[in-house]
């Protein structure tokens, strides 16, 4: 009886996992493809924004910009280290500002360049269950 409960548990974590890795597998298809796109609407779409000021809208534009249409070599899907930038919590000039959703993963993507330029996103999926590119946003003034 334990061994069928187990058997059980297991191909319902494996289902999970499949499930999860075809998910991020359309994902980063996506980016490829929001990469390779002439205007840079595609990739902003792949970015969880809501709540996200101007300013922060304005500021990733030109990030990308300066990424889009590189050459990708490789996507990888990593667990979260801790570090600070994953959580996405930071104040500037009296704001609090953290994540637009939950980050739950880290998405390294490496470029095909001659220095092998290399971005790291924090992803986490939306209230759509979609993985998106984790934004910032106003949580509060700083008091």
């Amino acid at each position: 009886m334990f061994r069928l409960a187990l058997i059980c548990a297991l191909l319902t974590l494996y289902g999970c996992h499949n499930q999860q890795s075809a998910e991020l597998r359309d994902f980063a298809q996506a980016f490829r493809q929001a990469n390779q796109a002439d205007e840079i609407e595609p990739m902003l779409a792949l970015y969880a924004l809501n709540g996200s000021t101007e300013q922060t809208v304005n500021l990733l534009k030109s990030a990308l910009l300066n990424e889009l249409g590189m050459p990708i070599s490789q996507i990888e899907f990593e667990a979260l280290t801790g570090s600070p930038e994953e959580t996405i919590h930071y104040t500037h000039n009296g704001i609090e500002y953290g994540p637009t959703i939950q980050p739950l993963m880290r998405m390294r993507v490496s470029y095909a360049t001659e220095d092998k330029f290399e971005s790291l996103y924090s992803i986490g999926k939306n209230d759509a269950d979609h993985w998106r590119i984790v934004s910032s946003r106003p949580i509060r003034p700083n008091l």
